[in-house]
């Protein structure tokens, strides 16, 4: 009796055994109860409206990297077909968002957005956000700035196998020259009185129109041909006489490969087509404290820069490469002349420790335009312009990133880089009110040293912070020689949401021979859900009440705070 159990046993385990072998086995899953799939952990996307004091945007962007970055990897393992969920029901969709609010120094904000519902073929939708205010500067009176812009968009699927996707948006941005005291304006104009000055006088106004159209296949295996392609289109029209009309045209292509019959590989190329032509008609009005200087109105014919950047991506003896170069034809410069110029597209990474210490060496470069859209985004107080040069870098890099644990990460940097026509400005004596800029291009050299820590307890508490040390062969204008964010997200029982931010900015080198003072910022902002409908919020900017400046003669209000709601409608 005991053999015949035991041989009966074998038997069955054997039957169990072919059945798992049996390509012909399906099987559908029925989850009853509370089910939450989860694929793999993944942060959070917030998307809370940006906080912009009255001073405008800064100049200087802080470049941290402390966000967990997986590096790629060319093995693909074999799929696993899934099972299929029977009965789960659709979860309600919120595809609309509207964010309201105003603060002190006369300041609305208001973001709206929209899109379509579930639909497997197509998506489209509206975006629309406002920031403005309309206060005054002791001293210095009015420092009014608004920024509107509305985007149309979406998106298609043609046939499984092809997206075809389109945005239309426009822009207006406007702000003061309101960088001149009142002795100033006395000593220059002693027959005027800023009340006497009417705002058009020194009001600076843009208008941007852009259309973009893009086309890429559905073909997600790296091993397979794929592709894609966009256009943009944008024109700017701006206060005296100025215009600029951009084309940018660029594709990608990439297949995977074998290399000695154990290697994979995949191989990738990016071309574009950037090109400019840009118009400056002066007229007798111009801005304020205007000097008249002979200066001839402008048409230029098209300003090309073309690139191609071929580049592979493969691995070998624990080594990742990303190897390439990057060729450009630049007749943007000079408009007249075209030079041809190579950078360097050349990336080796090691993973150690059990994949929990990332090592990198690079050496990369690029060439980018620097047309009146960008410049006017940097510095809002420029002149018009009808100098616009491209500017070119070649950057040696080397990164270490650290998983110290699950929670904690740590992440350094260190690079050296050759600028060439590099942005930045300084003060045009041809305005006599001292207050108005022009790009200066500058060849410099630049070594950077930085680091960033990072501690993630899940979603409920978050901790960064992190600094730049920046060496100049001759320290350029309006640059800090370090920087340094510390900020702190907590969220209480998905109820309460708390960020605390502090941006220090070291001090920089102004026009005559001044130095402006080190930046403390402290923001803070407290968000209240009060379902998954309705919530308010508290944001607030220079909780320090600091007087500083990122430009000369530019002081920024002390203190910001905005108070509102944020409201959408649910959908089946």
């Amino acid at each position: 009796m005991k053999k015949t159990f035991i041989i009966s046993a074998l038997l069955l385990g054997t039957t169990a055994l072919f059945a798992q072998n049996d390509d012909a086995y399906n099987a559908s899953v029925v989850v009853k109860g509370s089910y939450r799939p989860v694929i793999e952990q993944a942060q959070k996307l917030n998307f809370p409206a940006e906080i912009t004091d009255t001073l405008g945007r800064m100049q200087h962007d802080f470049r941290y990297s402390i966000e967990p970055t997986r590096i790629k990897a060319l093995y693909e393992p074999s799929r696993i077909k899934a099972a299929r969920i029977v009965g789960e029901p659709a979860t309600k969709l919120y595809n609309n968002y509207l964010r309201l609010g105003f603060g002190n120094y006369w300041t609305p904000l208001a973001d709206l957005y929209w899109s379509s519902t579930r639909d497997k073929k197509k998506t489209y939708g509206v975006r629309f956000n406002h920031l403005s205010s309309w206060d005054r500067l002791p001293g210095y009176g009015s420092n009014h700035f608004g920024n509107t812009a509305v985007t149309l968009f979406g998106k298609y699927i043609i046939g499984e196998k092809l997206q075809l996707s389109s945005d239309l948006g426009y822009e207006h941005d406007h702000n003061l020259y309101y960088g001149f005291h009142d002795s100033t304006l006395s000593k220059v104009f002693p027959a005027y009185t800023r009340d006497s000055i009417s705002l058009k006088d020194y009001r600076a106004s843009y208008n941007v129109a852009t259309w973009n159209i893009g086309l890429r296949n559905m073909q997600l295996d790296p091993n397979k041909f794929g592709y894609a392609a966009n256009v943009h289109v944008s024109d700017l029209w701006a206060i005296w006489g100025q215009n600029e009309f951009n084309l940018n045209l660029s594709g990608d292509a990439r297949y995977g490969f074998e290399m000695m019959r154990q290697y994979k590989g995949v191989a990738y190329l990016h071309m574009e087509w950037d090109a400019y032509t840009d118009g400056l008609r002066l007229g007798d009005k111009m801005p304020l404290g205007y000097i008249p200087a002979p200066v001839q109105d402008t048409m230029r014919s098209w300003r090309n820069i073309v690139k191609a950047n071929p580049y592979i991506d493969f691995m070998f003896s624990g080594l990742q490469f990303h190897a390439g170069l990057t060729a450009a034809w630049d007749s943007y410069t000079a408009d007249t002349v075209t030079t041809f110029r190579m950078f360097p597209d050349v990336v080796v990474s090691k993973l150690l420790l059990g994949d929990k210490l990332a090592l990198s060496l690079g050496a990369t470069g690029g060439i980018e335009a620097n047309s009146i859209n960008t410049m006017r985004i940097v510095n809002p107080y420029i002149a018009p312009v009808n100098e616009m040069r491209a500017m070119r870098h070649y950057d040696f890099t080397g990164r270490a990133r650290w998983s110290i644990s699950r929670k904690l990460e740590a992440d350094a940097e260190v690079s050296y880089q050759l600028l060439r026509d590099d942005l930045t400005f300084a003060l045009n004596p041809l305005y006599g009110l001292n207050n108005v800029y022009s790009p200066l291009y500058v060849d410099n050299n630049r070594l950077t040293l930085g680091a960033t820590v990072a501690f993630v307890n899940d979603e409920i508490l978050t901790i960064r912070g992190g600094g730049h040390y920046y060496a100049y062969d001759s320290i350029p204008l309006y640059r800090p020689k370090w920087d340094a964010l510390i900020s702190a997200d907590l969220n209480y029982r998905d109820r309460w949401f708390f960020h605390l931010e502090s941006r220090l900015l070291g001090s920089m080198q102004a026009d005559n021979d001044q130095t402006l003072p080190m930046r403390y910022g402290v923001a803070a902002e407290v968000e209240y859900r009060h379902n998954k409908a309705l919530s308010f919020f508290l944001r607030m900017d220079n909780l320090a009440f600091q007087r500083y400046y990122l430009w000369a003669n530019y002081p920024s209000q002390r203190g910001l705070f905005i108070i509102g709601l944020t409201y959408t409608i649910p959908h089946k």
